[in-house]
């Protein structure tokens, strides 16, 4: 399995990462993480909210109450409304500054057939439960890393000169 590392400021472009991620399926956890999940030897689905999460435990969310690892699903080519939902749930967000940053688990293709697509969520007609249109997708039980095929790790640095930057010293000073 492939493995790279990318360290960025919060300024600069994560443009190239996201071509790397266009036409994939892949899992993003947090790098804490990424060493249990080795050891393990799998992803595990995190449907009773035992393992700890990187984008926060929602109870009704349609996969996890079927016990499916969550999945970002970016094999469609990006319309205006499938980049509009990719922006609601950005991948890179939990590799923040002030965060010890991200692992996405690029997963082989031979998992494609095996996907849950957000789609079930209509057909079964659970509208009260969450999930990300155009950009989940599920997969039934734990994931091997045998079928992981590449994990990209990314952290984010602050940019002290940075707009953000100046937004968050002022938060803490005023807190």
């Amino acid at each position: 399995m492939k493995t790279t590392t990318h360290v960025r400021r919060e300024t600069e472009s994560l443009d190239d990462i996201s071509s790397l991620l266009e036409g994939r399926v892949f899992h993003v956890t947090k790098l804490a993480h990424l060493d249990a999940i080795l050891t393990e030897g799998e992803i595990k689905p995190n449907g009773n909210g035992a393992l700890p999460t990187t984008f926060g435990y929602v109870a009704n969310a349609f996969f996890r109450k079927r016990n499916c690892v969550s999945l970002f699903d970016y094999r469609l080519d990006p319309t205006d409304q499938i980049r509009d939902f990719r922006t609601r749930c950005w991948p890179f967000q939990p590799a923040r500054p002030g965060s010890d940053g991200i692992a996405i688990l690029v997963l082989k293709p031979d998992v494609h057939a095996a996907l849950i697509p957000w789609t079930r969520w209509k057909e079964e007609n659970a509208l009260s439960e969450m999930i990300v249109p155009y950009v989940e997708a599920g997969y039934p039980g734990s994931i091997s890393i045998d079928l992981i095929d590449e994990v990209i790790c990314l952290k984010i640095e602050e940019d002290p000169n940075s707009f953000a930057a100046m937004l968050r010293k002022a938060r803490r000073a005023a807190s």
